[in-house]
This record gives structure tokens, C-alpha cells and sequence, in this order.
């Protein structure tokens, strides 16, 4: 239904990221589904890692956040881009969905989970402070515990930061609707709260890990009387003790982390000009 990839062309994109900049913007997130498959239809035919040079090269936007991007779109030569400009933001969202072969291959997804492994391992070797995070799914029908299992296993092993963990559900019409093996509920929800309380470890020993470092953060709006929520550069909420003004880059110190923020004091912060953060998508079907 969706029809052929259509990319945003370069030159849109440009104007469109000159407009934000133009209104105060010092933050995009670069969206789209398939992102990393843009500009292949183009021509002259063109790849993600040129967009973000672009970008980067044509226009004075301070910070790029990257949404979902496809585990073999994660190429070395987006890797080394995002590792090596500080304009990039260090968070790599790549979905996984399962870390059973015979899932993914039912799924027909195009990747293995040894190749899935690798580009995590590479992003990680990249930016050894960066988010990683993953959509992941269980219950798809014909999943086995073995299968499920698997997928724990990969999980255990790689460095992710945060997951989007889904239980399958049925849609009438569709070709898993009518496969055989269908998963009980009962036993997806239970694999759906050992996966979540997976991730909530992996979160907070990521979190803990920067308790005495310094990380930049770009201040939000939301003030609750005693700290001011801002968002760091590699995705983790930050409460910054006292009143700032919303959409500041600042440099935070890390104090402690309290539930699922870490909590820290300004130690140095860049002008202000209004605005916040905005989505801007780039592919449309």
C-alpha cells in the first residue's frame, strides 16, 4: 500500500533544515521509514552518508539525531561519520526483532543475526558512549522457547543501552495471521517481561557508568520545581538541578542517577535562542 521509496530530494532538505535553523532550532531528529535506504532512487544516485555530509557541510544546524536506521544501512562509512563529527548525535537506533534465524528468515527480514551482531560490535568499538537501542518482538507465530531464548541470549551479549520491546499481535488478512503455530499470549507476555527487565539492567548500568563524567545535554522545557529536564547527546533524560532556559546546549556533571534519570549540576552552557527540538522527516512513501 505504501508503494515504491519516494526520497526527499537534497536540495529540500537542505531548505528545510536552513528553515529550522533559521527559527532557532539547534536540534533535528533525521526520520523516515527505510531512512537509511535514501537517495538510492535519485539521480544521480545517492546514499544516506552523503546526506549527512551535506547536511553537515551546507548548513549550520549544531546537532543531527538519527531515528531508525536498518542494521546493514549501518555501513562503515555511516559509522565513521557518526563517530567522528561532534554535530552527530552518539545514539544508533537499529531494529532487531529477533535474534533467532528461523524468525527472522519467517519474518523475511534480509539480515542473520551474526550479521546484526557485527554492526552493533562496530558501533560499539565507534562510540563507546553511545545509545544503542533496539526494537525487538516476541510471539511472532511459530517462536519456540529455543527461539526465544536465543534472542535473550543476543540481547544479554550486546552492549544495548535501552530496547522497544513488542508482543506480536494478529492482523486479519495478513500472512502471519494464518501461520500455524500461533504463540499463546501468556507465554509472549512472559517473554515480553523478561526481555523488558533485560533492558532495564542493561539501562542502568549504562546510566551508572557516567556517574562522575560530564556529558552535553540540550535543555527541555519541563521544570519541577527543583531540576530542569534535559536530554543528553547519546539519549539519556538528565534533571539538571535548578531553572534553565529551555533549549540551551550545556555540559552537565554527573552526580547520581535517581529512577531512570541520571542527575547532575550545569557545569558550562552555550547561549540560548529560543525553540526546541523538532522532527524532520526525509522519506516519504
Amino acid at each position: 500500500m505504501r508503494g515504491r521509496s519516494r526520497s526527499l530530494k537534497l536540495e529540500q532538505v537542505l531548505r528545510e533544515v536552513d528553515g529550522l535553523v533559521a527559527n532557532g532550532y539547534r536540534e533535528i531528529v533525521l526520520s523516515g521509514i527505510n531512512l537509511g535506504r535514501w537517495g538510492r532512487e535519485l539521480t544521480p544516485r545517492m546514499n544516506f552518508a552523503a546526506m549527512l555530509r551535506a547536511i553537515l557541510e551546507r548548513t549550520a544546524i549544531e546537532k543531527i539525531r538519527i531515528s531508525s536506521v536498518e542494521p546493514m544501512d549501518w555501513t562503515n562509512e555511516v559509522i565513521e561519520l557518526v563517530a567522528s563529527s561532534p554535530r552527530i548525535a552518539k545514539h544508533a537506533h537499529v531494529p532487531l526483532q529477533s535474534g533467532s534465524d528461523h524468525i527472522l528468515r519467517k519474518m523475511h527480514r534480509k539480515y542473520r543475526p551474526w550479521h546484526y551482531a557485527d554492526r552493533i560490535e562496530r558501533i560499539r568499538r565507534a562510540m563507546p558512549d553511545a545509545a544503542i537501542g533496539a526494537d525487538v518482538m516476541v510471539g511472532f507465530p511459530g517462536e519456540s522457547h529455543d527461539d526465544f531464548e536465543q534472542t535473550r541470549a543476543l540481547i544479554d551479549r550486546l552492549p544495548f543501552t535501552y530496547l522497544h520491546v513488542f508482543t506480536y499481535s494478529s492482523r486479519p488478512g495478513t500472512p502471519s495471521a494464518e501461520m500455524p503455530e500461533q504463540v499463546p499470549v501468556h507465554i509472549a507476555r512472559e517473554h515480553n517481561r523478561v526481555l523488558r527487565e533485560l533492558a532495564a539492567r542493561k539501562k542502568r548500568e549504562f546510566m551508572q557508568s557516567f556517574v562522575g563524567r560530564e556529558l552535553d545535554a540540550i535543555t527541555l522545557t519541563h521544570y519541577d520545581g527543583e531540576c530542569t529536564e534535559a536530554l543528553t547527546d547519546n539519549y539519556l533524560k538528565l534533571k539538571l538541578r535548578g531553572k534553565h532556559e529551555a533549549n540551551r546546549w550545556v555540559r552537565g556533571v554527573i552526580e547520581a542517577v535517581h529512577s531512570d534519570a541520571l542527575v547532575g549540576l550545569v557545569a558550562t552552557q552555550a547561549l540560548a535562542i529560543p525553540a526546541a527540538v523538532f522532527v524532520c522527516p526525509m522519506l516519504y512513501f
